[in-house]
């Protein structure tokens, strides 16, 4: 029985390693922002329990409305589409780049409002739902006058700017993004997975590195500086999740690699040059709308 699902779900085992990949960004989310706060007198244990709690939230909740809509709304006779959908994922991936202190039970409705609305349209629009989340509540929260990236413990008492630290992730930072070693291994699992397009991180990190030491040698920035602005910015996190959701990029592989190209050479520029982070998501989001274009370039 196990293996006609499996037949008949192709994509369930990837669905799972998608899942499985960004586990370990949720729970050193939780240690990094929850339980060092609440070790340092900065949060109850109660709230420190939320960054735990709220991604299971969303993860469920996206589950039970791709049952909803596809068994209640669309009538499907089958779970096929709710048992492989990448949602639960997206969603996911929407709470891993929320600031620690964004109102996160807010970003629930928000994160819920954006899938309906992308439902409604049916995907005719190719958009990348993360980046268009982030960018989204960027705005809402500079129209609330709150810009924050890091907890009150690391806005309070600082943290390490060495290289082995800002590795790891131990920075302000959003809630999933600031491991560029948790991102390496979740590249790691999904690279088992046939339907991720892994050759978008390489290209893209290629095309990244190229113009960054362009940029090193024309502005004189020392290639230190372009390590430690690389690590962050959420740099791994942005090419081996939000730049690489499948509904968002390319279809055709030269497409996929003009693309990526685009994306490590615009993120290169933001990173490097401008330092205003959220751009980031801008270019993710304008590169996800002009996908009819690459899908042309065979």
């Amino acid at each position: 029985m196990e293996k006609d699902l499996l037949k008949k779900n192709k994509v369930l085992g990837i669905n799972i390693l998608y899942i499985i990949s960004i586990l370990p960004l949720i729970v050193y989310g939780f240690y990094k922002n929850g339980l060092v706060p609440y070790q340092h007198g900065y949060m109850s244990l109660f709230l420190s329990l939320q960054y735990l709690v709220i991604p299971i939230v969303i993860i469920v909740l996206s589950y039970v409305f791709e049952i909803y809509y596809y068994m209640g709304i669309k009538k499907e006779d089958d779970s096929h589409n709710v048992v492989n959908s990448l949602v639960p994922y997206i969603n996911a991936l929407c709470y891993l780049v929320c600031g620690p202190l964004d109102y996160l039970w807010l970003t629930i409705p928000l994160i819920i409002i954006i899938d309906i609305i992308l439902k409604y349209i049916d995907n005719k629009i190719a958009i990348n739902q993360v980046a268009l989340f982030k960018c989204i509540l960027y705005v809402i929260l500079v129209a609330m006058g709150i810009n924050t990236v890091g907890n009150n413990y690391e806005i309070t008492e600082g943290f390490s700017t060495s290289l082995k630290n800002l590795f790891i992730g131990g920075y302000a930072g959003n809630i999933g993004t600031t491991s560029t070693l948790l991102a390496i291994v979740g590249f790691i699992i999904l690279f088992f997975n046939s339907y991720y397009k892994k050759e978008i991180p390489i290209i893209a990190l290629l095309g990244y590195a190229i113009v960054s030491v362009i940029i090193a040698f024309v502005l004189g920035i020392g290639f230190k500086d372009i390590l430690v602005n690389s690590l962050q910015s959420g740099l791994m996190f942005n090419l081996v999740y939000v730049g690489t959701i499948s509904v968002a990029t390319p279809v055709v592989k030269m497409g996929r690699i003009i693309y990526a190209l685009l994306l490590g050479m615009g993120l290169a520029i933001v990173i490097n040059i401008v330092h205003i982070n959220i751009l980031i998501y801008v270019v993710i989001l304008l590169l996800s709308l002009c996908g009819g274009v690459f899908n042309k370039l065979k």
